[in-house]
């Protein structure tokens, strides 16, 4: 396309010229020998001639622009074609990239050590400048090879996580790092800014080219200290200094207490802990592995979930599927027993191990059917559904159609109302 366009406009242009030409030697010879030796003359010749000519001006005006314009774009589509000729100089200037000598960029701009501390950096702090803004870290997570920092309780919060999967920190359990832009095997950097906007944050990777000091040691097991001091090719001269405590678990802590109001898979899975420890208590070995944990709070009902690998001290196994949400003050598991708790459950009560009391938790589970509905008002109960739901809550109400139940939500109670004809079966839980 580019070449039909540049031939369709150099066949135009010289179409003109000659005409131009021919009104030219029939003004004068002088005018017609001015404008083939001396092209700029026709523009005084135009100029003179522009009552009788102007239609033919403009024309060739429009011909030359339109013959410059596709001439860049053929020069562009096939730039090989003008090496070591006379339009080399030309097609370097309008298509850099194939020039014969190397493109010329400038050198980045790093922040000096003089400036971060004239910035406000100070012992014992880590803070960061990205692209012109101020950040200070109250979060730092050593987890799975990755270094983040992460602020806490910002409108736009922004995380920095410098990637060191490769440099197998948990053997030796220290490490130390001192790059320059002229080093190799960096590890990678990543800088994500979340916006309330939008459910996925804006990420800038860096994959080399910067300066990083980095000292990091274990203290205990699940607990680093270190340094850091990263300045970034941004163009803007940023940075991220300060001395760190890192945790390998993404958990905010107040006087002791782990908040639970804190948004992360961590915080997800520790809720969910508590909360099969409250549930099985002397029936739980312990907790073998989390799977598919994932939180969300872009909608309007913050949710989480999580999949629990627990082993019983009967010596099975079982994956507990466990919901959570967010009221006004931090992460909860919904109120709804889950069906594979009771299944653990009622492995431990068909065959109770010596170590269980002769009275585990699933004894004060009694089973009912849907006719005794009656007996049960005001007794916290279980309905398993024949579409395999289970709804939980206090018998409220019960009539010849429905049950009521009333279940806690946040600081209050909500009623559930239950087609009585769906009801599989009553489940006795206090």
């Amino acid at each position: 396309m580019e070449t039909f366009l540049f031939i369709a406009a150099l066949l135009a242009f010289s179409g003109v010229t000659l005409n131009c030409l021919r009104l030219a030697y029939g003004r004068s010879l002088s005018w017609g020998m001015a404008c083939t030796l001396m092209p700029l003359t026709w523009i005084p010749f135009y100029n003179l001639e522009w009552d009788r000519v102007r239609v033919q001006g403009v024309l060739h005006t429009l011909s030359l622009i339109a013959l410059l314009f596709f001439g860049v774009l053929y020069m562009r589509a096939n730039p090989f074609l003008f090496d070591d000729g006379t339009l080399a100089a030309v097609r370097d200037k309008v298509a850099p990239a194939f020039a014969q000598a190397p493109l010329s960029l400038a050198a980045p701009r790093f922040a000096s050590d003089y400036e971060i501390a004239a910035h406000g950096f100070q012992e014992g702090a880590n803070q960061a400048r990205y692209l012109g803004r101020k950040y200070q870290f109250e979060q730092v997570v050593f987890a799975d090879g990755i270094l983040r920092f992460k602020q806490l309780d910002a409108p736009e919060p922004v995380e920095i996580a410098i990637d060191l999967q490769d440099f197998e920190v948990g053997e030796s359990g220290s490490l130390m790092l001192d790059l320059t832009p002229a080093s190799v095997g960096f590890p990678l950097v990543h800088v994500m800014q979340y916006r309330p906007e939008t459910a996925l944050p804006t990420v800038d990777s860096y994959e080399k080219g910067f300066w990083l000091e980095l000292i990091l040691e274990r203290v205990t097991e699940d607990r680093y200290q270190g340094r850091v001091q990263l300045k970034f090719p941004d163009g803007r001269k940023g940075y991220l200094a300060g001395n760190f405590n890192a945790s390998t678990r993404d958990l905010v802590r107040e006087f002791g207490e782990v908040v639970r109001s804190y948004d992360s898979n961590d915080t997800i899975e520790y809720v969910a802990e508590q909360y099969l420890v409250n549930n099985l208590g002397s029936s739980l070995l312990n907790i073998v592995d989390y799977h598919n944990t994932f939180f969300q709070t872009n909608l309007e009902d913050s949710t989480a979930h999580t999949n629990v690998t627990v082993a019983m001290v009967d010596g099975s196994i079982h994956d507990i599927d466990i919901s959570l949400f967010k009221n006004d003050n931090e992460w909860v598991v919904e109120r709804t027993p889950v069906r594979e708790l009771v299944g653990a459950l009622q492995t431990i009560r068909q065959s109770p191990p010596a170590a269980i009391s002769s009275k585990p938790v699933l004894q004060q589970l009694e089973t009912y059917g849907p006719d005794d509905l009656e007996e049960l008002v005001g007794r916290k109960v279980s309905l398993q559904t024949f579409d395999g739901k289970t709804r939980a809550g206090t018998v409220d109400a019960v009539d010849r159609y429905n049950v009521s139940l009333v279940t806690l939500l946040g600081g209050g109670e909500v009623a559930l109302i239950v087609k009585r004809r769906e009801v599989k079966e009553v489940r006795l839980q206090d």
